[in-house]
């Protein structure tokens, strides 16, 4: 399986963040200062990030992307990557599942 990636209309932020609920649990908002690293690591489980405000590099398996307010990532579990938020920082969403209604 393979990291995916998309752009979405993330500035609808209140309905657009009730719709990445699970139907029972919660998701997490993360924030990065700026240059703040997450190294290299695998998850468990799938996940989705979606990028509300600043930016970040996403790294993995040899590849790098900049990611922007917009932006989702679905990542399946197991795969190793790792983040860096940049100059302005970075505020995401982490959802611990796949959400299928972004795809």
């Amino acid at each position: 399986m393979n990291i995916q990636f998309k752009k979405i209309d993330a500035f609808k932020k209140y309905d657009f963040l009730i719709s990445c609920l699970p139907l029972q649990g919660c998701v997490e908002l993360q924030r990065d200062m700026p240059m703040k690293e997450h190294p290299w690591h695998r998850h468990e489980n799938n996940e989705t990030l979606i990028i509300l405000d600043g930016k970040m590099e996403f790294y993995y398996e040899g590849h790098s992307r900049i990611c922007f307010p917009g932006d989702v990532i679905f990542l399946p579990k197991n795969i190793l990557h790792g983040s860096k938020a940049l100059e302005e920082g970075c505020n995401y969403l982490i959802a611990f599942e796949t959400l299928e209604h972004l795809k």
